[in-house]
């Protein structure tokens, strides 16, 4: 609350983010029972787990990370640079790993909070990938100069999801639905997927989430009129006709940044 007040001094606005921080959070133990399995007025630390705003208020207190960061010169000193997002952060060395790592769980502990030490990890990025914020991420050559570049693309966590997704909001129990509704559901979850993993060098991912949309779209239009061949399906309901006539989302399969590779 200090660090959200160095902002916001609206009292009414003060006390409703507080009375966020005081919600209890409503479980059910073994017998279905309903009851307080955490929060309510004597809690004093943390903020609700899946909260709207619980992303919103970790981004305002870890600010501090940053500030410390920028006054100490980490990046000059140590030369690490920290890239951050609400309370998921990864810290790019160029040298030693250790003293960055301990200055970050120094300045954590007097804020009152530690690591998760089940996510946290150090990486080679020159040998293996990390995933953050749904990207994977690691260093490659390009294969003409040599030369190394970030290479990013969708994870493989994330491309599952969206694959679930897509089967779910086509099954074979939604053929009593309006066509235009599944095809509606579809659209924005593509739509929305695509618009934020459009980036760098995620060709063949959105390849393959564009044959996966295609393929599900036309097993549900066969479910719906009783076609169980594939090859028939295939010849009835084309790629081209899921686009044109029943007006799938077309997902982007160029390059996020056409200058990945340009520059590599």
């Amino acid at each position: 609350m200090a660090v959200v007040a160095e902002r916001i001094v609206d009292g009414g606005m003060l006390h409703l983010i507080k009375q966020w921080l005081k919600a209890p959070v409503i479980g059910e133990d073994a017998s279905g029972v309903k009851k307080t399995v955490g929060g309510g007025k004597a809690n004093r630390k943390g903020t609700p787990q899946g909260g709207v705003i619980s992303p919103l208020l970790a981004n305002c207190y870890l600010h501090i990370l940053d500030r410390i960061g920028q006054r100490q010169h980490l990046k000059g000193k140590l030369k690490a640079h920290l890239v951050r997002y609400a309370d998921d952060f990864v810290v790019l060395c160029r040298q030693d790993v250790q003293e960055p790592l301990k200055v970050v769980r120094h300045v954590l502990e007097r804020l009152g909070l530690s690591l998760n030490e089940a996510k946290t990890q150090v990486v080679d990025a020159t040998e293996a990938s990390f995933d953050f914020l749904g990207f994977s991420i690691r260093m490659r050559r390009g294969l003409r100069t040599g030369k190394p570049y970030p290479h990013v693309r969708p994870s493989d966590k994330s491309l599952r999801k969206i694959k679930t997704k897509l089967t779910a909001l086509t099954g074979r129990e939604l053929t009593p639905s309006a066509l235009e509704k599944i095809v509606g559901n579809v659209n924005r979850s593509l739509s929305g997927w695509a618009n934020y993993f459009h980036y760098r060098n995620s060709t063949q991912v959105m390849e393959k989430v564009k044959t996966h949309a295609e393929q599900r779209l036309r097993r549900h239009l066969m479910k719906r009129h009783k076609v169980k061949d594939r090859g028939i399906g295939e010849g009835r309901f084309p790629s081209v006709d899921l686009y044109r006539r029943y007006g799938l989302y077309n997902v982007p399969t160029a390059a996020g940044w056409r200058s990945a590779h340009a520059l590599a």
